[in-house]
């Protein structure tokens, strides 16, 4: 008979992470996080979760843990109707004027958001006008967004423009090209505990993650992406993806399945 997953290491993975792992798919938790019981030694993902409630969340094994839950599944124009919608609804806003336009993308994997972005920026001329950031929960991650170093499958929907402008191909890979990299910056953090002063952006990218968070974790998120936004920016979520209460406080624009709020 299979033991079920253990509760404690579960609690402990959803008090620090925000995130709450289906029962149902626990089963692809385990076979990540086995691994690590291995490499260190340990009895038991019991073991795991005992030691990880007794360890600060940036020590330890804690960011081995950050490396193995991470999905990291992401490509350059990745669901390129809600950046378009993103860009269109900035450019008739008058936060773009004001400049420079800072944009967060939280759970920015290993980079292709953040560097999509700098790409329709560049395409616009506006490059200079642009601070993009990104963070993510894994540092494996992280350290890859910062060397922007990708292979054909990530750049493969990449217009060819912008290809050759924004790239450097070395054999078989891509390398950004450093004029796109100065408009970027990558860090190792938890959303739900970013330090940001409030009207820190004017644009924040939350895709594909929210979904992840019970409705608990996700009262919360609204009320911190609505501190860090700047009065008229955004917060651009995934297609289909809703946060309790229809978004409350932001104005709601809704197309085709794309969400977008504004910071009134």
């Amino acid at each position: 008979m299979t033991r079920p997953f253990p509760d404690r290491l579960a609690r402990v993975l959803a008090d620090v992470t925000g995130i709450h792992h289906d029962p149902a798919r626990h089963y692809l938790l385990e076979s990540r996080l086995s691994g690590l019981v291995r490499r260190f030694d340990l009895d038991s993902l019991e073991s795991l979760g005992l030691l990880l409630e007794k360890t600060r969340p940036d020590q330890g094994l804690w960011p081995h843990v950050y490396d193995a839950i991470s999905t990291g599944e992401t490509y350059f124009f990745r669901d390129r109707p809600g950046l378009d919608l993103l860009f269109s609804s900035l450019s008739a806003s008058p936060v773009l004027r004001t400049g420079p336009v800072r944009l967060l993308s939280v759970g920015c994997s290993s980079g292709e958001e953040v560097y999509t972005l700098a790409l329709l920026a560049l395409k616009a001329g506006r490059l200079d006008d642009f601070r993009l950031e990104g963070i993510d929960l894994s540092f494996a991650q992280i350290e890859k967004a910062r060397s922007g170093i990708y292979g054909q499958r990530s750049v493969r929907r990449v217009p060819e423009d912008l290809l050759e402008r924004g790239f450097v191909q070395e054999q078989s890979l891509f390398r950004v090209r450093d004029v796109v990299r100065t408009a970027t910056r990558f860090s190792r953090a938890n959303i739900l505990s970013v330090p940001s002063p409030a009207d820190s952006y004017e644009g924040i990218l939350c895709r594909n993650v929210i979904i992840y968070f019970d409705e608990e974790v996700r009262r919360k998120l609204i009320n911190i992406f609505y501190r860090l936004i700047s009065p008229g920016g955004f917060l651009l979520t995934g297609t289909g993806e809703l946060f309790p209460d229809g978004g409350s406080p932001f104005h709601i624009e809704s197309r085709n399945g794309i969400v977008l709020y504004q910071k009134k």
